[in-house]
C-alpha cells in the first residue's frame, strides 16, 4: 500500500506546517500533536518516513510516534475515512484496512539516511580493508561489526575540518588522520561530528559541531523510545549498549536528557570526580 501512503502523505501535508519533502519517502513538518513549538513557529521536527512497504511519524520533539494513518486520523477524520477506504479498495482487508496504532513508535526504528555532503570523500570503516590502522583499532576495541558502517576515516582531520566549517581553520602544520564519528539528526543530517585520534595527538578528542541549534547529542537517529533508553557520555560507549545514547562530553542536565528521565537510565563514566 505504500503508493497510497505516499499519495496520502502528500494531501496531509497541506495540514500540516512547513511541511516539506526531503526526497522520495521523507518528509518533514512541524508536529500538530506538540505544536513544535509555540516560541519558533519555524520549527519543525516530526517527520513521516518509509519502513517496509508502509509510511510512519515520529516527533523528534515529543517522541510521537505512529504509522501515517493515525496521523492522518488525529489532524483530519475525514480525510482518514478517505484513506481507509482506499486502502481497502487497493486490497487491504475489510478487518484491516488501516490498523490504529496509538502514540506509540512502530517496532523498529526508521533507516538512517546517511547521504550527507558533509561525509563525501571520507571512507565508511566497513568498506576498508581489515590490513587498514582504522579497521585495527575497531577490531582491538571490540566495537561491534554492525556499527562500522556509521564510523568514517578521514586521512588528513584539519583539512577535512577547514572544508566542512570555517569556524575551524587551524594551520594544516602537524595534520594528522582520525576516525570520524558523525552525529545525525532523524532525518539523516549531519549536525556535529568527533574525532578520534589514533596515535598521541592531543586532544584525543575533537568534537566539531556544524549547526549550533542542535543538542550535542549522539544516537537519536536510532534510538527506540518505547523501551529502556541507556545515556552514556562516549559515542563509542553507546555502541556497546543496546538503545543508548552518549552526551559526548556534556551535562546530562539538558532538555532532551530531561524528557527521556522517566524511560532512562544515566551511566556515569568510571571516574573519581
Amino acid at each position: 500500500m505504500l503508493y497510497i501512503d505516499n499519495k496520502f502523505a502528500s494531501i496531509l501535508g497541506s495540514r500540516l506546517r512547513n511541511f516539506k519533502q526531503k526526497n522520495d519517502y521523507l518528509w518533514n513538518y512541524s508536529c500538530p500533536v506538540c505544536g513544535d513549538s509555540s516560541k519558533n513557529k519555524l520549527k519543525a521536527r516530526g517527520y513521516i518516513y518509509r519502513k517496509g512497504s508502509d509510511l510512519f511519524v515520529r516527533c523528534h520533539n515529543c517522541n510521537y510516534g505512529s504509522n501515517l494513518g493515525s496521523l492522518i486520523k488525529y489532524v483530519d477524520a475525514k480525510l482518514y475515512d478517505e484513506y481507509v477506504l482506499e486502502r481497502y479498495k487497493g486490497g487491504a482487508s475489510k478487518h484491516n484496512a488501516h490498523k490504529d496504532v496509538a502514540a506509540i513508535l512502530p517496532e523498529e526504528t526508521p533507516e538512517v539516511f546517511l547521504e550527507d555532503a558533509i561525509l563525501e570523500g571520507l571512507a565508511r570503516l566497513d568498506t576498508l580493508d581489515i590490513t587498514h590502522p582504522a579497521v585495527k583499532y575497531l577490531i582491538k576495541r571490540k566495537i561491534p561489526k554492525q556499527y562500522w558502517n556509521l564510523l568514517y576515516f578521514a586521512p588528513r582531520f584539519k583539512k577535512f575540518t577547514n572544508s566542512v566549517t570555517p569556524k575551524f581553520q587551524e594551520p594544516l602544520e602537524g595534520d594528522h588522520p582520525r576516525m570520524i564519528i558523525p552525529f545525525f539528526n532523524l532525518a539523516g543530517k549531519c549536525f556535529a561530528y568527533q574525532g578520534r585520534a589514533y596515535g598521541d595527538e592531543q586532544p584525543k578528542y575533537y568534537t566539531i559541531k556544524v549547526d549550533e541549534t542542535q543538542e550535542k547529542i549522539y544516537g537519536l537517529d536510532r534510538v527506540d523510545y518505547s523501551k529502556r533508553i541507556y545515556v552514556v557520555e562516549g559515542p563509542i560507549d553507546s555502541l556497546f549498549l543496546p538503545n543508548a545514547i552518549a552526551v559526548s562530553g556534556a551535562s546530562f542536565d539538558t532538555p532532551t536528557i530531561r524528557q527521556l528521565l522517566t524511560n532512562a537510565t544515566i551511566v556515569m563514566d568510571n571516574e573519581p570526580r
